[in-house]
């Protein structure tokens, strides 16, 4: 895992996803203000405080220019996945499940 603080309000999302890029098999989690995880069993996050949990899970990233590019260059990546959680939500590091007790809304065809 990879974690980062204050991550909305100092606008920290392409530092962590650098990162998840990088490292791909790693899952980043950034934390809004006043707002933090429980970890239970060692891979079950649950969204607590008022703000949002960003979770980055770079597993299916089909290609990225990260090994290409030089310091201060713009990244991109794709198949990159990122989940917003509230509190209560919920993602399952061993799983790379999120579950919401919300109605799921579908996309539209």
């Amino acid at each position: 895992m990879i974690i980062d603080s204050h991550f909305d309000k100092r606008g920290r999302f392409p530092r962590l996803a650098q990162a998840v890029i990088a490292n791909p098999s790693a899952v980043g989690i950034g934390l809004g203000e006043d707002t933090g995880v429980i970890i239970t069993n060692g891979c079950e996050l649950e969204a607590i405080g008022s703000g949002a949990v960003f979770i980055l899970d770079g597993r299916n990233i089909k290609r990225s220019n990260i090994a290409d590019i030089e310091e201060g260059s713009p990244i991109s990546a794709e198949g990159l996945l990122v989940h917003i959680m509230e509190m209560g939500n919920r993602y399952n590091c061993k799983t790379k499940k999120f579950t919401a007790d919300e109605v799921v809304v579908k996309p539209a065809e």
